[in-house]
C-alpha cells in the first residue's frame, strides 16, 4: 500500500481532504439509515440490491482514499479527526435498522427466552416455547436450534433483556450500543497497542479499524456480536504488550465464552506466560481463567446432561461460504456434467471436511510446539493471529464476513507492512461485497473475496522480497515491551 500523491500535499491540505472524505462517507451512512428506516422488507429485492451496491461502491473507494491521506499525515493531527468522524459513523449505524442479517433478532430471542420464560437456551430452542408465535418479542430466527454462542454472551443477552423489560426496540438499541462500546474500546486498544508495539504511524491502525465499512455495516448497523469477542482478544494482546501476563489466559477464556474460536489461542498464550513469568504466574492465570469459566457457566451447567451439544456442533459445522463450500460446489458442478460422480458426493464431502480438520490440527500442534521459542509478546501476537486466521478463513466449514470482527483487532497490532495484517485488511474490504448477492454466490464468494486477496498479497510480498524489501521493515520506533516486570 502506497501513499500516492497524498504525500505531496501540505499539512494544511491533508486535513481538508480527510474532512471531505469523512463528510462523503457520513453521507453514505446517512443514506443507508434513511433508506432502511422502516426496515428492508418495504422494498423489493432489486431495490435493496441497488442501494447496497451503491453503498459498497462508494464506501470502498472512500475508505482507500482516506487510508492514503492518513498514511501521509501527522499522527497527532489526524487522530482526533479520525475519532470524531468515527463517532458520527457509529451513531448513524446504531440507528440504521438491520437490513442484511437478522442475527441480532436472534440475540433478543435468546435473552427474552431466559428472562421471560426462565429457559436454558442450551437445552430449549425458541421453537419449544408454546405458542411462541404469539409473543411479539420473538422473531422467526433460528427458532429450532439451541443457542450457538458462548455462556458469556448468553449472560449478556439475559442482562439486555432484563434491562429492556419487554421493549423490543430498546433491546435492539442496547445490543447495538454494546457493540458500539466494544467498537470504542477496540479503537483505544489498537491505538495504545500500536504505540506500545513501536508502530511509526499508530493513526493508520486506528483509521483502518474505526473507518472500516465492514465493521460499521456488519457489526454496528446489523449488530453482529463477533466484535465483542474481538474486543476481548485485543484486550488479551494489549495486556501481553503491557507485560501483564497473569490476565491473558482469563481474558482469552472470557473471549472463548463469547464465541468459541479464541479457545485455540489459550495453549500458546499459556506456554508463553509459563516461559516468561514462571509456573506460579501461569498457575495463577489458569486459576483465574477457571474462576471466570465457573462463574459464567454456572447458570447453564446445572442440567449439563441435557445440553444439546450435537445440535450446537451441527450448527457450527454447517457448510457455508468457506473453502469447504467452494470445493464441494466445484465437485457438485462437475457431477452435473458427469452424473456418475454424484454417487461419491458424501465420500468427497467427508474427505474435504476431514482433510481440512486434520490440516488444522497438524498446523495448530506445530504452532503450539513453536510457541515454546517465542521470545516476545509480538511473536505470540503474530502466531495467534495466524492461528485464528487459518481457523476462521481456511479450515472452518462455515465462514461469514462478520467473523472478521474477531480477526481485525489483533491484526492491526501487527506491523504496518506485515503480510497478514495487509491480507486481513484487504479481505475486510472485499468482504463488504457480502452485503450484495455475493453472499449467496457460494463459489464466487470465497474465491473472489478471500482467494483473490490472498493471491494479491502473495504477489506483493514476493515482489518486495525480490527487491530486497522485507515486509515489516521500518515500521517500529520503540521497543515492544515496557520496562515493567509486573504480573
Amino acid at each position: 500500500m502506497t501513499s500516492g500523491d497524498e504525500s505531496q500535499l501540505s499539512e494544511t491540505e491533508r486535513p481538508r481532504k480527510l474532512y471531505r472524505v469523512g463528510g462523503l462517507t457520513a453521507a453514505v451512512y446517512l443514506l443507508t439509515c434513511l433508506f432502511f428506516i422502516k426496515g428492508p422488507d418495504v422494498y423489493s429485492r432489486a431495490g435493496r440490491e441497488l442501494l447496497t451496491w451503491f453503498c459498497v461502491l462508494s464506501l470502498l473507494p472512500l475508505y482507500w482514499k482516506g487510508y492514503r491521506i492518513v498514511k501521509a499525515s501527522d499522527d497527532r493531527r489526524v487522530a482526533r479527526t479520525i475519532a470524531c468522524f468515527a463517532a458520527l459513523f457509529c451513531l448513524l449505524a446504531i440507528f440504521t435498522f438491520p437490513f442484511h442479517s437478522t442475527d441480532v433478532f436472534g440475540y433478543i430471542n435468546r435473552g427474552w427466552q431466559q428472562v421471560h420464560y426462565g429457559q436454558n437456551p442450551y437445552i430449549y430452542a425458541v421453537g419449544d416455547i408454546p405458542q411462541w408465535q404469539q409473543d411479539p418479542m420473538l422473531w422467526n430466527h433460528w427458532i429450532y436450534n439451541p443457542n450457538p454462542y458462548g455462556f458469556l454472551f448468553s449472560l449478556l443477552a439475559r442482562s439486555v433483556a432484563y434491562v429492556g423489560h419487554g421493549n423490543w426496540w430498546l433491546m435492539l438499541f442496547l445490543f447495538k450500543s454494546v457493540n458500539a462500546l466494544a467498537y470504542a474500546v477496540i479503537a483505544w486498544l489498537v491505538w495504545s497497542g500500536a504505540k506500545l508495539s513501536g508502530h511509526a504511524r499508530p493513526a493508520v491502525a486506528l483509521y483502518a479499524f474505526l473507518w472500516n465499512p465492514l465493521v460499521l455495516m456488519h457489526h454496528i448497523a446489523n449488530g453482529h456480536n463477533d466484535l465483542l469477542a474481538g474486543c476481548l482478544i485485543a484486550l488479551a494482546f494489549y495486556l501481553l504488550l503491557k507485560d501483564r501476563c497473569v490476565w491473558v489466559v482469563p481474558v482469552l477464556v472470557a473471549a472463548t465464552l463469547m464465541k468459541y474460536a479464541p479457545a485455540l489461542l489459550i495453549p500458546p498464550a499459556l506456554i508463553f506466560v509459563f516461559r516468561r513469568k514462571g509456573w506460579k504466574v501461569a498457575a495463577l492465570g489458569c486459576l483465574l481463567g477457571a474462576l471466570v469459566f465457573v462463574l459464567v457457566s454456572a447458570p447453564y451447567l446445572q442440567d449439563w446432561r441435557l445440553l444439546r451439544l450435537e445440535d450446537i456442533r451441527d450448527n457450527a459445522t454447517l457448510i457455508d461460504n468457506s473453502l469447504h463450500s467452494l470445493l464441494i460446489h466445484i465437485y457438485e458442478n462437475a457431477a452435473r456434467l458427469v452424473p456418475a460422480l454424484d454417487q461419491f458426493h458424501g465420500a468427497v464431502d467427508a474427505l474435504i471436511k476431514n482433510t481440512l480438520r486434520f490440516g488444522l490440527l497438524v498446523f495448530f500442534v506445530f504452532q503450539v510446539y513453536r510457541a515454546r521459542k517465542d521470545s516476545s509478546a509480538y511473536s505470540l501476537l503474530e502466531r495467534c493471529t495466524l492461528i485464528l486466521f487459518v481457523l476462521i478463513c481456511v479450515a472452518s466449514s462455515k465462514f461469514n464476513a462478520w467473523y472478521l470482527g474477531m480477526l481485525l483487532p489483533p491484526a492491526l497490532l501487527l506491523e504496518e507492512r506485515h503480510w497478514l495484517r495487509r491480507l486481513i485488511i484487504l479481505i475486510s474490504c472485499t468482504e463488504l461485497l457480502s452485503l450484495t448477492f455475493f453472499k449467496q454466490a457460494y463459489m464466487i464468494n470465497y474465491f473472489g473475496l478471500i482467494v483473490v486477496p490472498a493471491w494479491i498479497i502473495r504477489r506483493q510480498v514476493r515482489k518486495e522480497k525480490a527487491s530486497g524489501v522485507e515486509p515489516g521493515e521500518g515500521v517500529r520506533s520503540t521497543p515492544i515491551l515496557p520496562a515493567s516486570q509486573g504480573l
